[in-house]
């Protein structure tokens, strides 16, 4: 299903690694290209602010105007071209966020069906050292019977004479 949602050619076969590098790759692309879109978007916001606000460059600009069109029809129907521009970029950049967040998601849960074996080995490994703890507990109590045992013992016992 990850093969699925990676660009490739049609028809490539494609080993699991294989998929899984593809993956990686391709969510470090979309990052990439997120990086690149927010960017854009302050740029934008910039843009948007100069002609918006009562910025001296936009004082200069209507004090310049020679009669051609009108300069503040032609300020507003660019802003709006701007904001439309901004959603279509901000949907995108949502889109690709769900999509990279699926992505990982479907990586972790390949990663896991993937090294089945490689858990068990661990919980093994868990296991074995948890027996070991228990082993060395027993054996460490059983010690300290017996030292008591002794001390008793000794305690009770009056010396020989000699």
């Amino acid at each position: 299903s990850l093969k699925t949602l990676i660009p490739h050619t049609d028809g490539e076969k494609l080993s699991k690694a294989a998929i899984l590098q593809q993956t990686a790759e391709y969510i470090f692309s979309l990052e990439q290209e997120k990086t690149r879109l927010l960017q854009q978007n302050t740029q934008l916001k910039r843009f948007i602010q100069e002609f918006s606000g009562s910025s001296p460059k936009r004082r200069r600009a209507e004090d310049k105007d020679e009669g051609i069109g009108s300069p503040d029809i032609w300020e507003d129907e660019k802003a709006e071209d701007l904001r439309r521009e901004m959603i279509e970029l901000r949907q995108q950049l949502d889109k690709e966020r769900s999509v990279r967040m699926m992505l990982e998601e479907q990586v972790r849960s390949l990663e896991a069906h993937m090294y089945p074996e490689k858990l068990k080995v661990i919980a093994q490994q868990v296991q074995l050292q948890q027996q070991q703890e228990q082993v060395r507990l027993l054996h460490q109590e059983k010690l300290e019977r017996e030292q008591q045992i002794r001390t008793q013992v000794s305690v009770r016992t009056p010396p020989r004479p000699t």
